[in-house]
């Protein structure tokens, strides 16, 4: 993989698991990660998180958009974080404690 590659995050914005994991094989030594939305997860499930990581090997941006009250936004990230979840966001609007 170029370094170039390694910088790119590729969206696999699909409710159906199995084209995502299409998408996710095909983009093997392409792209740096992928990212799975909330669409996806609703669809098939917060497994999915780890099938696509396990069956691409790429590494799992999840597009959660956590926004909640500090602990809930906490245990969210505990539970994502049990899938091999490479990196999540947060909203900021929930404030610094939420961030942290």
């Amino acid at each position: 993989m170029t370094p170039g590659a390694q910088r790119i995050i590729a969206a696999l914005d699909t409710a159906d698991p199995h084209q995502a994991l299409r998408w996710g094989r095909a983009l093997r030594g392409r792209v740096g990660a992928v990212k799975i939305g909330l669409e996806l997860v609703h669809a098939a499930g917060p497994s999915i998180l780890a099938r696509i990581r396990e069956e691409s090997g790429h590494r799992v941006f999840y597009d959660s958009k956590f926004a909640d009250i500090p602990n809930t936004v906490a245990a969210a990230a505990r539970q994502a974080a049990l899938y091999g979840v490479w990196m999540f966001n947060v909203h900021a609007l929930c404030g610094r404690r939420v961030m942290e």
